[in-house]
Formats: structure tokens, sequence, C-alpha cells
């Protein structure tokens, strides 16, 4: 406060000394910052809740996601067995994802309709690569939320995989 008093006097003495001068002197006015503290809400983040009615078409994928499966998870030549093990990892990958949010169909993802034992190879992982075409269709609608987005992501990624690893064991089998 004594600061104050005695830089005012200064000013009111330099007025004072000048007053016979007609130009008008602007002195800048000092600006104080105050710190406040201002209330801040923190929400808790939202569970996220998986409706599976909301979501029909993940249960389609995972439908055609477990066919494909059973046609692929069978023993076969050798030059074929490794990409068919590189599908269905990526097949199981991709059903973990979609096990994990909880967008079940009610079903056990392990109980798989036994394959037709008539096909051949080839015919076989070409009903393969349909179903997983028809799962990437399925998996690939549009998601308003980011959680699910990254998730949907991660899905697709595992669909592409395998359908790669199908593409490839075709053509081992072709070979």
């Amino acid at each position: 406060m004594k600061t104050r008093v005695h830089r005012l006097a200064g000013w009111l003495l330099l007025a004072a000394s000048v007053s016979s001068l007609t130009a008008c002197v602007v002195t800048p006015t000092r600006t104080q910052v105050v710190y406040k503290p201002v209330p801040v809400t923190v929400q808790a983040p939202v569970a996220v809740r998986w409706n599976p009615a909301e979501h029909p078409y993940y249960a389609h994928a995972m439908s055609d996601l477990r066919q494909a499966r059973a046609l692929l998870a069978r023993p076969d030549v050798q030059p074929v067995q490794d990409d068919e093990r590189w599908a269905v990892g990526a097949i199981d990958a991709a059903l973990k994802e979609m096990s994990q949010a909880s967008i079940q169909d009610g079903k056990n993802p392990w109980q798989i309709p036994a394959p037709d034992a008539r096909l051949n190879p080839t015919d076989r992982f070409h009903q393969a690569l349909q179903l997983l075409e028809q799962a990437r269709r399925d998996a690939s609608h549009r998601e308003d939320d980011p959680w699910v987005r990254d998730l949907q992501g991660r899905i697709l990624h595992h669909i592409d995989d395998a359908h790669r690893a199908t593409q490839q064991a075709i053509a081992d089998a072709l070979r």
C-alpha cells in the first residue's frame, strides 16, 4: 500500500511541475494477475455396454468366422498346413476380440458345425474365403463410438490376416 501512495505522490509532483505544458500524459494501467480457484467437474468414463440387438452384424460375422474356422481347422498336406494354422489363428484372434467385447450371440464360440467332408481342399478354402469376405462385410459397418472403432479395426485386421492366409493356402494347394 505504501508503494502505491509513493507512486501516486510521484505522479502528482510530476503533474504539478509540468502543469504549464499543454500536452497530455497518459499513464498505462498496470494489470495485476489474480489466480482464483475454478471449480472443475470430472466425470468418470461411462462403461461401454454392448447390446447384440444393436449390433446384429457382429453376430453374423461371428457365425461366418466360426464356419470358416471349421472349414480350415483340419490337418491337410504339408504345404498348406502352416497356412491353415495361420488362418485359424487369425480367426481365433478375431473371435476373441469379439468375445471380449461382450457381443456374443449366446452360442459357445467353439461349438462349430462340422464341415462337409466331401469337399476337396481348394473347394473348402474357397468356401472359407467367401465366409471370411462376408464376415468382413458384416464387421465393417459404420461405428460411432471411438472405442468400438478401435475394436472394429483390430477385428478387421485379424479377418484380413485370415483371408491372406487362406489365399496362400489355395496357392500352395494348387502347386
